[in-house]
């Protein structure tokens, strides 16, 4: 489909770089297939009103999301929010930049970049204990002396 939803109703999307496909992982596919009853058009939405049509943004968010990240502990998720996290998260598997920004559908890598990608503690963590480890390691130049054979060794 190349339309989009926005309050409600579907609409032409905002720009090109809207015009877009997401791919979804196997198990995401898994979970929103499930959300369909079966002999249900195959077509129809997966989240909808009760005849059908697009839910408003706002209800999406009240009816869906904050019900379910209420269930699951978590507080101040929206839509900006999970753009946020999403590209976040790309990054921190090695996403390369070009593919988060036509993920995102953004025009400009310094959009995607500058405003979408944040930092994960424990990726800073595991950064600096990098770092740390090349400092204090034995040095590539540093001779050690065998204690058996009385060699040397360069390492």
């Amino acid at each position: 489909m190349t339309q989009s939803v926005y309050d409600g109703h579907f609409d032409e999307p905002k720009s090109q770089r809207s015009k877009r496909s997401i791919p979804l992982g196997a198990k995401s596919i898994e979970i929103l297939a499930a959300r369909k009853p079966a002999g249900v058009n195959p077509d129809a939405l997966v989240f909808s009103t009760d005849t059908g049509t697009p839910l408003d943004r706002h209800n999406l968010v009240n009816r869906q999301l904050k019900p379910t990240c209420k269930k699951l502990g978590l507080t101040g998720v929206g839509w900006h929010w999970l753009r946020h996290a999403n590209a976040t998260l790309l990054d921190a598997v090695g996403t390369p930049l070009g593919t988060v920004q036509a993920l995102l559908g953004h025009s400009s890598s310094d959009v995607t970049r500058d405003v979408y990608l944040h930092s994960i503690p424990a990726d800073a963590r595991a950064a600096v204990q990098k770092v740390e480890d090349l400092l204090i390691r034995p040095k590539l130049t540093q001779v050690v002396e065998f204690e058996k054979t009385g060699n040397s060794l360069i390492q």
